[in-house]
């Protein structure tokens, strides 16, 4: 760190001069315009403006194999790539257009807006100001307890049911917060286009995953619905288990978005702890049966993995209630809550 001193130039405007090395590094000179970026905190934060043509803007990647092209795809759109600019000499094959066609399918806001000779260009349509992360946390919430209370409801029934359709929308929702989670990181512009801070981002961030995983868990437990005698009271007890594990994950949730308070979090962490003591009596109820159906501890397993989502979301509710003060005790006021 080093220390300037504020000039004043007239009329009220205060100065003070860049770093040379700084300047020489990012490319500005006298002339250029600069972001500047004021924290609620009180620091003030400069940063060279983006263009169509800087790091954070713009990549170029090597047409691959179309078992790598997705993959490659997805990754610049998750590191926060405006554009990407796929270059393939000789022409993009049917295989390659073929995978850029389903990885751009699973990526919201990702448009092929030029294609010709040895290049295909695809750009990020979405305005960031109009881009709600907690919103998008939300739908994914909400997929992600539909999904958990048909699997339940499955299990319970003894019918298959299979959610491809909600998997691939929680996938594309997941995917859009981790886009601009990583954009946030290297460009303050979209912090401030988002009205989110860093730490709010990487909280929402985390739900997104967790309830992706979740609904993940709950097509896992309906994978075996169809397998597995309804009438058994096994198969009662683990989908009435796998409905406190959807509410455990619905209410830490809850809590991370601000549509609850941090006893939200702190009643999903009791249920956890409630719930892996009764999934610890029903495995060993289970392993000591001599007619229990084995796929019946798959879906118990299923049942843990949700509530471990619960566990993780409701440890970021907890400490957003830390953040916003909810255990700042006032000054001769009441014993801080514990």
């Amino acid at each position: 760190m080093e220390s300037r001193k504020v000039q004043s130039v007239g009329g009220g405007t205060l100065t003070v001069s860049l770093p040379r090395e700084w300047a020489d590094a990012t490319g500005v000179s006298a002339g250029d315009s600069v972001d500047l970026h004021a924290h609620l905190d009180g620091v003030l934060v400069l940063q060279q403006g983006a263009s169509e043509d800087d790091d954070t803007s713009h990549v170029t990647v090597r047409a691959v194999g179309e078992d790598r092209i997705g993959t490659v795809v997805r990754a610049a759109y998750t590191a926060g790539y405006r554009s990407i600019a796929l270059d393939a000499p000789g022409g993009v094959t049917t295989g390659q257009r073929r995978a850029l066609d389903r990885a751009v399918r699973g990526l919201p806001g990702l448009n092929v807006v030029e294609e010709g000779g040895d290049e295909v260009r695809l750009r990020y349509v979405l305005d960031p100001a109009e881009v709600s992360v907690p919103q998008s946390v939300r739908q994914l919430a909400f997929v992600a307890r539909s999904v958990g209370r048909d699997a339940a409801d499955a299990l319970a029934d003894g019918r298959e049911v299979a959610f491809d359709d909600q998997a691939s929308q929680a996938s594309r929702l997941r995917a859009m917060v981790d886009r601009h989670f990583s954009r946030a990181l290297s460009r303050l512009d979209e912090v401030d286009a988002l009205g989110l801070t860093r730490p709010r981002l990487a909280a929402l961030r985390t739900a997104a995953h967790e309830l992706r995983a979740a609904t993940g868990d709950a097509a896992r437990l309906a994978s075996v619905a169809g397998d597995v005698d309804a009438e058994s009271e096994f198969a009662d007890e683990v989908a009435a288990l796998a409905g406190t594990a959807r509410e455990a994950v619905d209410g830490a949730t809850r809590s991370v978005l601000g549509d609850a308070g941090v006893d939200g979090a702190h009643d999903a962490l009791t249920a956890v702890r409630g719930l892996r003591d009764s999934l610890d009596d029903l495995d060993r109820r289970l392993f000591e049966a001599s007619d229990a159906d084995y796929r019946l501890v798959r879906a118990a397993d299923a049942v843990r993995a949700m509530a471990g989502r619960a566990e993780r979301i409701a440890t970021v509710g907890v400490q957003r209630g830390l953040r916003n003060g909810a255990y700042v005790a006032a000054e001769d006021g009441p014993e801080t809550p514990q």
